[in-house]
């Protein structure tokens, strides 16, 4: 019967809803219900958190949910309940620019290509939490530091210092520049730090604005509000790379990060491998 409960569980925790596992099984709420608290009872640990409005996994649901999805999938296929739990779903997160970018085309030719895979995507610069925030798969730019997730490098992230074209003529900013001089001018921060290819972490003097959009950074540099560090390939028109003496901006990594390994679902396995350059 555990088994037949373990099911039932993989189902709820992919749609994080009773109800809607209630329906794509045609069996009733209430028996989903009991047959969870079952299992719960069983194991001993609180599998979901439930609200009035939403129902989200524990960190031990998400650990079992791990356990089981893919010999469940494997005895689904071989005794045909597969139909029930077709679609399954990728929950995802990117940084806002990369999803515009880079990350979020790729991921609507997966979705092409994988019409029985249900992607959520939640756009943000903030660090979510893989079990609190129900997450399975993050894109996020290094240097990383949780050592006790797996990150799998996808591509390089040349970054540079640079300025309205309207702050370059004002300041004389067209040849090099000197790094106190550079320094000593209105800047324009992310939550990153200015870290350079020594390692060095530079700090600037004058901060006039604090963004956490690179996009919105970039529109701020072409105002001609201050100077900032911004991915290489966002240059272009008003906004011009500056040439800082003896400073150069860290090439970062853009990772595929995740929480384990071990029993890794075949969904998110294709997702890493299709994001993987060539």
């Amino acid at each position: 019967m555990i088994y037949n409960d373990l099911a039932l569980f993989t189902v709820v925790a992919n749609h994080l809803s009773f109800s809607k596992a209630a329906d794509r099984l045609g069996i009733p709420l209430s028996r989903i219900s009991r047959r969870v608290a079952e299992l719960e009872g069983h194991l001993g640990t609180k599998l979901f958190e439930r609200t009035t409005r939403q129902v989200r996994l524990t960190e031990e649901g998400r650990r079992l949910l791990d356990r089981c999805q893919n010999p469940i999938e494997a005895l689904q296929g071989v005794v045909g309940f597969a139909d029930d739990t077709r679609r399954q779903s990728i929950r995802v997160t990117a940084p806002p620019l990369a999803a515009r970018t880079t990350i979020g085309p790729r991921l609507l030719d997966f979705a092409e290509q994988n019409p029985d895979v249900e992607l959520e995507l939640t756009t943000t610069n903030v660090m979510l939490d893989f079990f609190r925030d129900n997450i399975d798969l993050a894109f996020r730019v290094g240097p990383l530091t949780d050592s006790s997730l797996v990150a799998k490098r996808l591509w390089s992230v040349p970054y540079c210092f640079c300025a309205g074209l309207g702050l370059i003529q004002e300041r004389g900013l067209n040849a090099s520049v000197p790094r106190q001089d550079f320094l000593a001018l209105p800047a324009l921060i992310s939550g990153q730090p200015w870290v350079l290819e020594t390692g060095e972490v530079l700090h600037p003097k004058h901060i006039a604005h604090s963004l956490t959009d690179l996009d919105v950074i970039a529109q701020a540099a072409r105002r001609d509000l201050g100077v900032a560090m911004l991915p290489l390939d966002m240059m272009g028109g008003d906004l011009q790379r500056l040439d800082v003496t003896d400073t150069m901006p860290l090439t970062r990594d853009m990772f595929a990060v995740y929480p384990s390994r071990r029993l890794l679902p075949a969904r998110i396995r294709r997702l890493i491998d299709f994001m993987s350059p060539g």
